[in-house]
Formats: C-alpha cells, sequence, structure tokens
C-alpha cells in the first residue's frame, strides 16, 4: 500500500496489519516517480475511495498498463465506464477480495481489464485533457 496515512490511528493499523500479514506492505509516502515505478511493475492497482471525483492514480494506473479495481463511485466511473469489469461495491471488502481472487485464478478476467484499462488511456493523454479543460473554460465564460 503506498501512502501516508490520513490520520494516526490508520497508521498504526497498517502497521499493525503489515506486521501481522507476510502479504501485506504498506510503504506510506512515496515521491511520485518511486509511485509510478512501483505501479507499472504492480499487476492491479486498488482504488477503495468512498467519495472522489476522480482519482488522478486512475489515470497513473491506466497508462501505466497497470489494471484497477475500483469502488463503485461516480467519480471511478467516470473514468473507468460504466462497462468496466473491476467494480466492487462500496466498503465490501468480500467483493473486493473475490475481484482479486478473481484476477489471480483467471487470467482472461485479468487480460479482460488490462484492455478494458488500454481503452480508456487514449482519454487520459495530456493533450485530450488539456482540449477537455479549454472546451470547459469556454462553455463557462460564455455562460456569464
Amino acid at each position: 500500500q503506498v501512502g501516508g496515512a490520513l490520520d494516526c490511528e490508520l497508521g498504526r493499523q497498517a502497521e499493525h496489519t503489515a506486521a501481522q500479514c507476510q502479504a501485506y506492505r504498506w510503504l506510506g509516502g512515496l515521491a511520485q516517480e518511486a509511485t509510478r515505478a512501483l505501479m507499472r511493475r504492480s499487476r492491479l492497482l486498488v482504488v477503495p475511495s468512498v467519495m472522489e471525483g476522480g482519482a488522478h492514480v486512475i489515470l497513473e494506473a491506466v497508462q501505466s498498463g497497470t489494471p484497477v479495481l475500483a469502488s463503485r463511485i461516480s467519480g471511478n466511473i467516470g473514468m473507468l465506464g460504466a462497462d468496466y469489469g473491476g467494480y466492487f461495491d462500496v466498503g465490501h471488502a468480500a467483493g473486493l477480495a473475490e475481484l482479486v481472487n478473481r484476477c489471480a485464478v483467471q487470467p482472461a478476467f485479468w487480460t479482460h481489464l488490462q484492455i478494458q484499462c488500454e481503452q480508456r488511456a487514449k482519454l487520459f493523454e495530456p493533450a485530450i485533457e488539456k482540449n477537455h479543460v479549454l472546451d470547459l473554460m469556454k462553455v463557462a465564460l460564455t455562460a456569464v
């Protein structure tokens, strides 16, 4: 897990989990390039957001070729598409575990998610995003 603890108690819980579970590592906050390098080497990225407008980490994963498992919230759906196969319900740990297991034991499912992400990658190209922001500003300015 990469990212700083939102509060001290969550940090203590992450440290405790890492001590109890060999398969879990909490790396804390990393520099952006270190995080991106780790992401490129990873098989999956999990985004368990409860509420978010659109996680920048999703576009970084998609552009890195790393499939995403994401909570079913509007920001994630807006980025990955309504038909994306890697959603789980908010707070549903068993649903997330089922998707992780499915990726591990069904290579075709993991490949399907990877292909879906590759199809979305072009949407996150900097030039395309810049044009979308400019178009949004034009609309906002003409509405005034």
